[in-house]
């Protein structure tokens, strides 16, 4: 075997060239890796502030919003309330019929 020593130009951009798109695409992987890094970074502190926001908000509609099941029973009690009322107009003219003839008041849920 027989190994010549002459180099040429030719020669060197095939082995310089090559060993820089190596050494730019390593660098370039980590400049994005690092890119990614920080975005990732910023995600998770968005996530987090999301995350304590909507707890907050959970707070909030606890103790200022009134649950379903409490709203029908106030519902339910007002409209209790409006029945014994409109009891008591529709019988005002009886009621007052029979004090002026000393007479019982009307039983509740009849009419004159």
């Amino acid at each position: 075997m027989n190994f010549s020593w002459d180099i040429n130009i030719g020669h060197i951009v095939m082995v310089v060239v090559p060993l820089l798109g190596v050494i730019v695409g390593y660098v370039t992987l980590r400049v994005k890796a690092e890119s990614n890094d920080t975005a990732t970074k910023n995600l998770g502190t968005r996530v987090d502030a999301y995350g304590t926001a909507l707890a907050d908000l959970r707070l909030h509609v606890e103790a200022t919003c009134v649950k379903k099941d409490d709203l029908q029973r106030v519902e339910d009690r007002i409209t209790d309330r409006i029945g014994t009322v409109e009891h008591t107009v529709r019988n005002t003219s009886a009621t007052i019929l029979a004090a002026l003839t000393n007479n019982a008041r009307p039983e509740r849920g009849t009419r004159p």
